[in-house]
């Protein structure tokens, strides 16, 4: 009997605190119209009252994060318009957890890890995402996309590996010519100029000896 009351009261100490963790983790309106949003003619009409989409989530995140995760392309798209410079923000993950993943990533690894379809990533790789951006402890746009049950194993990995290969080495050439260029040139070498021939002094010829029968006899 003791040890029942001894549970009841724990849960009543307990569920306040869980309730005002619910309450401080609801979304707000704005959040909730996002989440619901049905197509991009939705978030044109919150844009065109003024609505900046730089809200956050109050248990740590963005409304660039619910838009990735609902998987509206239309909407994430309508947002990204608004400020192209969101889709290399920073993702808090304390709203979204992944295990083994730092606090916060590059929205982009966030999207690879929750986005529910291909078009999610198109959208934000489009619009100019870094898609060799790494998190904390160096894990790639890969490391994510293979924990994603949807995406992973599909085309969409074999693109995005190829991208980075091909980054890969092109940025490596890149500093290659740019080594190239600091290294100091070689001069080039002044080729001999001809030296001019002095003129040789002529050389009178010797007089011809006179025929003996055109000699006069005196």
């Amino acid at each position: 009997m003791k040890k029942l009351l001894f549970l009841i009261a724990c849960g009543l100490l307990v569920l306040p605190a869980v309730a005002q963790r619910v309450t401080e983790c609801a979304l707000t309106p704005l959040q909730n119209l996002i989440v619901n949003a049905r197509g991009a003619e939705e978030v044109q009409a919150l844009i065109s009252r003024g609505v900046v989409f730089d809200e956050q989530v109050r248990c740590g995140g963005s409304l660039m994060q619910l838009a990735v995760r609902r998987g509206n392309p239309d909407v994430l798209e309508a947002i990204v318009r608004q400020d192209p410079n969101r889709v290399n923000t920073q993702a808090v993950l304390d709203a979204f957890p992944i295990a083994g993943a730092p606090k916060q990533i590059p929205l982009i690894l966030f999207a690879a890890y929750y986005a529910p379809n291909k078009q999610i990533m198109d959208l934000l790789v489009a619009a100019g995402a870094n898609i060799a951006a790494t998190d904390d402890y160096g894990r790639n746009i890969l490391w994510y996309l293979n924990k994603n049950p949807v995406l992973r194993n599909t085309a969409l990995q074999d693109e995005l590996n190829n991208k980075l290969l091909y980054g890969m080495v092109a940025a490596q050439a890149q500093d290659q010519a740019g080594v190239q260029n600091r290294l100091p040139q070689a001069q080039p070498v002044a080729q001999a100029q001809p030296v001019p021939q002095q003129a040789q002094p002529a050389v009178a010829k010797p007089a011809e000896p006179v025929p003996a029968d055109n000699l006069v006899a005196e």
